[in-house]
C-alpha cells in the first residue's frame, strides 16, 4: 500500500456552486493562479446542473482541473454524456474530470425514472461505454442491460481520443470495489467520519487488487466541510441543518456519519422524505448531537483543522475539496 503521508505538496480543490456563476468566476481564476488542484461542481438534488458552471469555469481558467462530483447517470443517455465531456475537453484539454453517480430515490422515482435493482451493473455499463466512446478508436457496439450502442461514434471530425478520467461516486462496499476495479478515481461522500473513510478506502483497495491494480492507480477524492473558527458550537449549529437533510433524504449517507440507526429513523419520520419543508428539517436537526457534525468535518482553530485534514489524508484520501473563499484557499495552500 502506498505511503499515505508524504512531504509532497498537498492536493486540494474547491467546490463552486451552480448559482452565482459570474461572481464565482473570479474565485475560480484566483484558485487557478495560486495552484489549487481542481474545482468541483455537484449535481443531484434538482438544484443546479453541473455542466453550465463547468463550461464557464473551464473557459475562464488556464491550469486548474474542472470536475463534476457527480453527474447522475440516469439523467442523460451515455452517448450524450460522452458528447458533452468531449466538448468540455475541447474547451479545456486535459483538464476535465467526469464524475458519475447512480443518483438516489425517492427523487429518481418522482421524476419518472426507474433505476432498477442492479445499480452496480448500471454504473459499470455507463463507465465502460462512455470510456469507449471517449477513446474514439472505432465505432462502439455495446450490449448491456442499461446501455445499448450499435456502431456509435463521436463523429465531430477531430482526430485522437479525449483524455477525460472517469470517477465513480461510491458509498457502499460493492460500488467502492467497482471503483477500485475500473475507475480512474473515486469520489467519497462528504458526511463521513475518518473511520468510515478509512474503511471505504480499504474496499477500494480490495477492488483494485482483484483487477491487478493498486491504490496508486486510483485517485481518491473527498469533499469535506472546513470551518476555521473560534466558535465551533455556532459553526456546527449552522451546518447541522444540511447534514440533517442528508440523513433524512439519502439513507446510504446516514450510516457513515456515525449516527444511531434509531435516531436516523426518527429524523426521517419528521422530515418526511423529498422534497421537505425547511421547518421540518430544522425541527429534526434539533435531535442531531453536536459530536456527529464535528466528527464529519474540520472545525476549529488553524491547528485543529490541520490535524483533521491530516487524519483524512491518513485514512487514504488523495485530494480533499471544500467550499472556500480566498482566505480558506490561502490557508489550504500553506499545507497541513
Amino acid at each position: 500500500m502506498r505511503s499515505l503521508m508524504s512531504d509532497l505538496p498537498k492536493r486540494f480543490g474547491i467546490k463552486l456552486p451552480g448559482v452565482g456563476i459570474q461572481d464565482n468566476t473570479e474565485l475560480a481564476q484566483y484558485a487557478d493562479d495560486v495552484g489549487v488542484e481542481s474545482v468541483w461542481m455537484a449535481e443531484g438534488r434538482l438544484t443546479f446542473d453541473a455542466i453550465t458552471p463547468m463550461a464557464v469555469y473551464a473557459a475562464s481558467t488556464k491550469r486548474v482541473r474542472v470536475a463534476c462530483g457527480v453527474l447522475p447517470i440516469f439523467t442523460r443517455n451515455p452517448a450524450l454524456i460522452a458528447q458533452t465531456f468531449a466538448t468540455l475537453d475541447f474547451l479545456a484539454p486535459g483538464r476535465i474530470i467526469l464524475g458519475l453517480g447512480v443518483w438516489w430515490d425517492p427523487i429518481a422515482t418522482k421524476v419518472g425514472i426507474d433505476r432498477g435493482t442492479k445499480l452496480i451493473r448500471a454504473a459499470r455499463e455507463y463507465l465502460e461505454a462512455i470510456r469507449l466512446l471517449l477513446e474514439r478508436r472505432e465505432p462502439v457496439t455495446y450490449e448491456g442491460e442499461y446501455v445499448r450502442f450499435d456502431d456509435v461514434f463521436l463523429d465531430h471530425g477531430a482526430t485522437g481520443p479525449h483524455h477525460v478520467p472517469i470517477y465513480l461516486a461510491a458509498v457502499g462496499p460493492q460500488m467502492l470495489r467497482l471503483a477500485g476495479r475500473l475507475a480512474d478515481g473515486v469520489v467519497l461522500n462528504s458526511s463521513h467520519t475518518v473511520e468510515a473513510t478509512r474503511d471505504e478506502v480499504q474496499q477500494v483497495l480490495v477492488g483494485a487488487e482483484a483487477a491487478g491494480r493498486s491504490l496508486d492507480d486510483i485517485d481518491i477524492v473527498q469533499p469535506c466541510t472546513i470551518r476555521l473558527t473560534n466558535d465551533k458550537p455556532t459553526a456546527i449549529a449552522q451546518d447541522k441543518v444540511v447534514v440533517t437533510q442528508f440523513i433524512a433524504q439519502q439513507p446510504h449517507v446516514a450510516g457513515p456519519t456515525g449516527i444511531e440507526p434509531e435516531l436516523a429513523d426518527r429524523i426521517r419520520d419528521i422530515v418526511g422524505g423529498w422534497p421537505a419543508s425547511r421547518s421540518s428539517i430544522v425541527e429534526a436537526s434539533k435531535l442531531v448531537p453536536d459530536e456527529i457534525i464535528e466528527n464529519i468535518g474540520c472545525y476549529g482553530s488553524d491547528d485543529e483543522v490541520r490535524e483533521r485534514l491530516r487524519a483524512y489524508e491518513g485514512a487514504g484520501v488523495d485530494c480533499l475539496y471544500a467550499a472556500a473563499d480566498k482566505a480558506l484557499i490561502d490557508f489550504l495552500a500553506q499545507g497541513w
